[in-house]
């Protein structure tokens, strides 16, 4: 259930400093995405967003450079399949919540692809992209909104609706982050 993974990826996030575990962390964050981006049930690609997220965190932000995961995550919300849509969008969704403002400089980064999500055929993935983006507006700060209004304006200009529609519903949710 979602109630152990996230209990899991609570004691993880603090595994990751202890004995040599340093080491095998890019073991570890490689065998998670795959398994958020290529997991064949849901649960897979759930538990395995919370492992990342749990990484991450007691690893140091830092390792979301260090082991391209933002890159993999934009990859995969723009050309994966519909799977790997919805497994990296849980990514961006636990990293907001666990990190929160220090996950902003990269949801600027990733906001076009989770816009872009919006307008996927699959159901599934624009109800995670739907969470996703209401996560991230839930955990903006003032100077984040402000950074993150121009990819938000953008969207405006794609021929796709859904992600018209998403702009606007973001544009609306900025006004009570920062009015």
């Amino acid at each position: 259930s979602e109630d152990v993974q996230a209990s899991v990826a609570a004691s993880l996030s603090k595994l990751m400093k202890k004995g040599r575990t340093q080491e095998r962390v890019q073991t570890i964050v490689s065998t998670l995405m795959n398994d958020c981006i290529e997991g064949q049930s849901l649960a897979i690609r759930r538990g395995s967003a919370y492992g990342v997220s749990a990484v991450v965190k007691g690893s140091g932000i830092a390792s979301l450079k260090k082991y391209d995961i933002v890159k993999q995550l934009e990859e995969s919300c723009t050309n994966g399949p519909s799977s790997g849509k919805e497994g990296a969008l849980f990514v961006i969704e636990l990293l907001c919540d666990r990190l929160g403002l220090l996950f902003e400089p990269y949801v600027i980064v990733l906001l076009p692809s989770l816009l872009k999500c919006f307008s996927d055929s699959n159901d599934h993935v624009r109800t995670a992209a739907g969470n996703t983006a209401g996560l991230i507006m839930s955990k903006l700060s003032a100077h984040g909104v402000k950074l993150v209004m121009p990819a938000v304006l953008t969207a405006f200009d794609e021929p796709e609706w859904r992600t018209k529609q998403a702009s606007i519903h973001m544009l609306g949710s900025m006004s009570h982050c920062a009015p």
